[in-house]
């Protein structure tokens, strides 16, 4: 029974409970995560194979943390770029019509406008 078990030890200093639980429904097809505490910030997943499964645990255990890492590096970008997808869905609805007022702030590439044929001129900041 061994065999067919992986356990992977989690940092939450590295990977947060949301990444955590994403790489666990992520694999729910397949395996059942069984997440225990572990101390103060470490949770432990033990990753068992559902019926049909064949694949060798240690790659599963790869694949496990590689996923997880990849949630928490997406939830850090998601953070960082917040104000920027927030103004660009501001500034489609403004230009769409359906906001009334523009939103504040600039929207557009100072280096591209200051070029005379620009390729990816946003907008027009006049």
């Amino acid at each position: 029974m061994q065999d067919s078990l992986s356990t992977v030890r989690i940092d939450h200093r590295l990977v947060s409970v949301e990444a955590l639980l994403k790489t666990c429904y992520w694999f729910s097809r397949d395996f059942l995560c069984d997440v225990q505490e572990d101390g103060a910030g470490f949770s432990i997943v033990h990753l068992t194979p559902k019926s049909g499964v064949d694949e060798p645990m240690p790659h599963t255990r790869e694949r496990f943390l590689a996923d997880a890492m990849d949630f928490s590096l997406r939830e850090v970008i998601a953070n960082k770029t917040e104000n920027v997808r927030e103004l660009l869905l501001a500034k489609a609805f403004s230009e769409s019509g359906i906001l009334e007022e523009d939103p504040t702030g600039i929207f557009g590439d100072q280096i591209e406008e200051s070029k005379p044929d620009g390729m990816f001129k946003i907008l027009s900041n006049s």
